[in-house]
């Protein structure tokens, strides 16, 4: 029986094979698409509010992009052993996701997603509850995503797929680009992490007035 579990998992990874750059940019897109879906499914269902989750504009989340397709690229070696893709997957996207939060914290002193409810956490930002349903998505982009997606680009016309993943990656870029600098923010997307972890933010004008009130 273990026999024919690891064929059967072996046929999967030859079903991935090699791809080109096209079938790797459409894996991305494919999967950022999916984490949009994710977010804003879970979020509708949790607090009964459809928003767009995610710091850019269109319906993709690049942090599930690189993650599912990281999981592709790195962890098809050791498809055979399925409890060690789960482990690495979640050890791997904890690292991404933590990454990802300092830099947001760092340069935009937002958060997008908070984690400090679950126990075990790490500034917030992962958690051993959220690193495990994390491990279970790469191992579905592993052994289920990425096969069925890659037969489909390759029923398509290589022409049409290529045009079509070259519009999508320069909306992508483009997307990224103006969020860069204006990130998608508000009620249920993001939080200033100052008013989320309870420290006062002093402006400015409030500066200027205590210092002109100090004793001379």
């Amino acid at each position: 029986m273990t026999a024919v579990f690891r064929l059967a998992h072996r046929a999967r990874v030859r079903a991935i094979g090699r791809y080109s750059p096209y079938e790797a940019a459409g894996l991305f897109l494919a999967f950022s698409a999916a984490g949009w879906l994710w977010e804003v499914g879970l979020h509708l269902l949790m607090d009964g509010e459809l928003v767009n989750r995610g710091t850019l504009l269109g319906p993709w989340l690049p942090i599930y992009g690189v993650g599912g397709l990281l999981s592709v690229l790195l962890l098809a070696r050791f498809a055979a052993h399925p409890p060690l893709v789960f482990v690495l997957g979640a050890a791997g996207s904890s690292v991404i996701e933590y990454a990802a939060g300092r830099y947001l914290l760092a340069v935009y002193g937002l958060r997008w997603w908070d984690y400090s409810m679950f126990p075990m956490n790490l500034d917030g930002l992962v958690s051993p509850l959220t690193s495990l349903v994390f491990g279970l998505g790469c191992c579905a982009a592993l052994y289920a995503a990425a096969p069925m997606l890659l037969r489909l680009f390759r029923r398509l016309p290589h022409s049409v797929f290529r045009l079509f993943c070259v519009l999508l990656v320069t909306l992508f870029a483009l997307d990224f680009a103006a969020s860069t600098l204006h990130p998608n923010t508000g009620q249920g997307v993001a939080v200033h992490a100052a008013a989320q972890d309870g420290l006062r933010v002093i402006q400015p004008a409030q500066i200027e007035m205590l210092l002109h009130n100090l004793p001379k």
